[in-house]
């Protein structure tokens, strides 16, 4: 089940080096020799007139300037506020000053969409967590750069239109609305139907910037319809790239108060969590994997409690709605981005089974009822088996088997949460039943069928052995080297924590690898090492104190970790049986991609 990082609120993080001073300074100074004070007011450079900049060069230039008039200090924070009109300009401010050594660069992106349906309804209330930001970064003295509408920066940063629009371009994809229609969602069906809000109920929603459309429609929704006066929207944007790229390694494990603020606050306001699934797969492409490992672990490990608690008890929905950017490599046919998307949003329609999905998820519920059958009935363990496929018999890739606890619950697309009376369907696409093993008893080996997105890299030819339980060696093709970093670096991350079924997806058909774990994990059965869910153990959502309720699993031996991460083991190469621990006897569950009970 997708949620591993669900709740890594991108545009608060950001990220190197005080010794680039020097070279920063001489950017400034350069072929010019002098202050770009001073090179303005002297007839002096006129020599230099042919000089050219490009449009990326001017703006860091530009924000070099900001960073020394407003005398950035090393290790201090900086807090940057703009319209998103601004937003390439606020991408180069955020990487000079880790290049410079500042402490956490966040945002505030200001979008007018956003504020305009915020006028349109009187909307002024806000988060408290955004508030008391403010306050803790007051105090930390950090450096506050606004960047006022009432100055045109591109115009101070001698940007002329066509170099303008060069930047926004690399910022955002302008979708034409005839295309955008050819995607069938309604914010009803997603924000009553499946994330099932309550009316008045707060609401967040993460996204990328192509989404903004889309996500106007919700919002309207929400205030219109649903009488929501909460909502908080975050779009990806380049800051948290430039802290794994550029920050100093302090800053990488540093985790802020108001992610905490904010986990904790959407606890206990029974905050609504969408996420719009189209991010670049490419996005972190460059960046060394123990940097990205180093801050994940970080994050992970500060919020692991609080994540535990949210997503057991507050509603949350990961939805795929493709970009242009996230089914590039998918539709590799199609040369024109606009024409890929077209493809996609198609497919995207069968995929999220739209106008069909109530009938598919009464068909989950009754795989579900029919593997929880099994446990009660003494078929506790699953033998996984790949076969070849022509002969149809064992090919040795993987044979592997894993038990679940009596109490182990299989659970299908809808989450009962039963603290604010929740039940939503927690990913679309949905084709997943799954629950927690004993985390002790995995044996044998395995072989992923697809690759593996991890940390924002592909790991492909993923093959695991298991002995009692754990993980005893680890071998892929691709990134070999940062799958096994980050094994060691979360505890008990060699262990398994959910087994998923899946058979006969859509998403298998389309006969199409997304890298996108929300979309291939529900295209075959997987596994997923790392953190188990509690809502899958009988009696464990019901203990309200963490600790007790951690001790609890651990009583069942079942898996605990700061991390969980899926890699699937299914389709028509991999047959399970269902094996009764006390008399022997097996029965088929999965054969060539079919649920035969």
């Amino acid at each position: 089940m997708q949620v591993n990082g669900l709740y890594i609120f991108q545009s608060k993080m950001g990220s190197n080096n005080i010794n680039n001073n020097n070279m920063h300074k001489n950017r400034q100074i350069g072929v010019f020799g002098l202050k770009m004070s001073e090179a303005i007011k002297s007839d002096t450079v006129s020599f230099t007139s042919n000089v050219k900049y490009s449009s990326a060069e001017k703006l860091t230039n530009y924000a070099v300037k900001i960073l020394e008039e407003n005398g950035l200090k090393e290790n201090q924070k900086v807090h940057i506020t703009g319209n998103s009109k601004y937003l390439p300009l606020m991408n180069a401010l955020s990487a000079e000053a880790y290049k410079k050594g500042s402490g956490l660069v966040s945002y505030r992106v200001i979008e007018p969409e956003m504020e305009a349906l915020k006028k349109k309804y009187n909307i002024f209330e806000t988060f408290d967590f955004e508030k008391k930001e403010i306050n803790d970064l007051k105090e930390s003295k950090a450096l506050f750069i606004n960047l006022d509408d009432d100055v045109n920066h591109y115009q101070k940063a001698k940007l002329s239109k066509s170099e303008i629009k060069t930047e926004l371009d690399k910022v955002r994809t302008v979708v034409p609305k005839s295309v955008q229609k050819l995607f069938l969602i309604s914010p009803k069906e997603i924000l009553k139907d499946a994330l099932d809000m309550h009316k008045g109920q707060p609401l967040a929603i993460r996204c990328e910037r192509e989404h903004l459309p889309m996500v106007e429609k919700l919002v309207d929704w929400a205030y219109s319809k649903n009488d929501t006066r909460l909502v908080n929207v975050a779009i990806a944007d380049d800051n948290r790239v430039n802290m794994l790229k550029y920050a100093k390694k302090s800053v990488l494990e540093e985790v802020p108060n108001v992610s905490r603020d904010m986990e904790q606050e959407f606890y206990d306001k029974d905050v609504a969590y969408l996420v719009l699934d189209g991010a670049d797969p490419k996005r972190l492409d460059g960046i060394p994997s123990d940097r990205i490992v180093k801050n994940n672990k970080a994050r992970n490990t500060a919020l692991a409690e609080i994540y535990d608690k949210t997503i057991s008890n507050v509603p949350w929905l990961v939805y795929y709605a493709p970009t242009t950017k996230s089914c590039a490599s998918v539709y590799p046919e199609y040369k024109n981005p606009i024409d890929a998307l077209k493809h996609a949003y198609k497919d995207a329609n069968k995929i999220n089974r739209i106008g069909h999905l109530s009938e598919h998820v009464e068909q989950l519920n009754y795989r579900a009822k029919k593997m929880n059958e099994l446990i009660d009935n003494g078929y506790r363990t699953l033998h996984y088996v790949s076969v070849d496929a022509k002969t149809k018999l064992p090919d040795g890739k993987t044979d592997f088997q894993i038990t679940m606890s009596p109490k182990s619950v299989f659970n299908a697309a809808r989450m009962k949460m039963d603290k604010y009376g929740h039940e939503p369907l927690v990913n679309i696409p949905t084709e997943e039943v799954f629950t927690a093993p004993q985390a002790d008893t995995a044996q044998g080996v395995i072989s992923a069928t697809m690759p593996l997105t991890l940390n924002g890299k592909i790991v492909d030819g993923i093959r695991f052995r298991f002995d009692k339980g754990k993980i005893v060696e680890v071998k892929a093709d691709t990134n070999e080297e940062m799958l096994k970093s980050h094994i060691k670096s979360f505890e008990n991350a060699d262990r398994l924590g959910e087994v998923a079924i899946v058979a006969g997806s859509p998403i298998a058909k389309t006969g199409r690898l997304f890298n996108s774990t929300l979309l291939d994990e529900n295209a075959a059965c997987h596994l997923a090492i790392g953190n188990a869910y509690p809502d899958t153990v009988k009696g464990a959502v019901e203990i309200e104190d963490y600790n007790k309720m951690k001790q609890y699993l651990k009583d069942l031996n079942i898996n605990s970790s700061a991390t969980h991460n899926d890699f699937m083991v299914g389709g028509v190469g991999v047959n399970i049986s269902a094996i009764n621990d006390e008399t022997g006897d097996i029965i088929e569950v999965i054969k060539n991609d079919k649920f035969l009970l």
